[in-house]
């Protein structure tokens, strides 16, 4: 099994860095030279509802993309980040040889080994909880924990879907304070509504 992936797409939306931009050219000056507080671009937005993304060549279809956030295509085994502010979403797929986690018992080693992973990776890392669930009728594992990126504390929702030959990944970052909400409108909903099949041409 893989670590768990660490956060590999810090994006900032593009307007806003635009704007975070402009207001630094502009910092002195306008009526009566007061200095303007910088925009906010770290503190997670909203989506703007939602959009059908799909990803053929991963045989990935996002029905609850959320839009209004950065979003990039990845090279394999990545297949797309999606982010806003300091909250991201990485998505993956890794293709595999050997037989994949089904049955309970295997599913539970699987998380197992995958928080072993994590913590060896990073020494931050502190479960939260763990579970087994279906996405899209296929068998995952799912781990809910804290860990330090880039420096910063990030809260992780982190789910792992057996399909098609392939270990595909959903890697959620916010920080603590946004998780809860960010993970209710963007992040739940986004995986309840992925969908899996095999990918093109495969």
């Amino acid at each position: 099994m893989p670590a768990v992936p660490s956060s590999p797409f810090p994006l900032v939306r593009r307007a806003a860095a635009t704007a975070c931009a402009g207001a630094v050219l502009l910092t002195g000056t306008g009526c009566g030279n007061q200095r303007q507080p910088p925009p906010d671009v770290r503190t997670p937005g909203p989506a703007f509802g939602s959009e059908v993304v799909r990803y053929p060549q991963a045989g990935l279809t996002l029905e609850r993309a959320p839009a209004g956030w950065a979003r990039t295509s990845g090279v394999a085994p990545a297949v797309a980040g999606i982010a806003t502010g300091t909250a991201s979403i990485g998505i993956f797929r890794f293709p595999r040889t050997e037989p994949l986690p089904k049955t309970r018992a295997e599913l539970d080693a699987a998380a197992t080994s995958l928080i072993a992973a994590a913590k060896a990776r990073d020494p931050t890392f502190t479960e939260i909880k763990r579970g087994r669930l279906r996405v899209d009728g296929h068998p995952a594992v799912q781990i809910r924990g804290t860990e330090t990126i880039a420096g910063q504390p990030r809260t992780v929702r982190t789910t792992h879907v057996y399909a098609f030959g392939a270990e595909v990944v959903v890697d959620a970052f916010a920080p603590e304070s946004d998780f809860r909400r960010v993970d209710s409108a963007v992040f739940r909903p986004l995986l309840a509504t992925l969908k899996l099949g095999r990918p093109a041409g495969a």
